[in-house]
């Protein structure tokens, strides 16, 4: 995955730096917690500090454009929505209805059991 800054622009009325920026990566579009995490350490910026606005990922291409916001400060953060900081400083932890690699493969064999062993009948008789 490569990141190239097009436009970075200082807005002093928000004490903020706001950056348009270029991705161009290989196979899947990667995760925006993926390119987040570039982007910090591209800009040398403070991971609290920094909002992932959008990225537009381009039809047909592996490319996709973004825009990220810079804060100077946490009160500077006070006119972002908080939906959108809750979205970009949250930890990605599995979701209850997601399982791990481990239990995927578990799951498999247990499903692999339960086809070799029949299910026993009486041959239609009630008790």
């Amino acid at each position: 995955m490569k990141i190239e800054i097009i436009n970075e622009r200082k807005n002093p009325l928000l004490n903020r730096r706001e950056i348009r920026f270029r991705v161009s990566y290989e196979g899947a579009t990667p995760r925006a917690t993926e390119i987040r995490k570039r982007l910090i350490s591209t800009l040398k910026s403070e991971d609290k500090l920094t909002i992932l606005d959008g990225i537009n990922p381009e039809f047909g291409r592996q490319i996709a454009s973004g825009y990220v916001k810079v804060y100077a400060d946490e009160e500077s953060m006070a006119i972002e929505p908080e939906h959108r900081i809750k979205k970009n400083l949250e930890v990605k932890e599995e979701r209850p209805g997601e399982e791990s690699e481990g239990e995927k493969s578990e799951g498999v064999e247990k499903k692999e059991k339960s086809k070799d062993t029949k299910p026993e009948s009486n041959g239609g008789e009630n008790e």
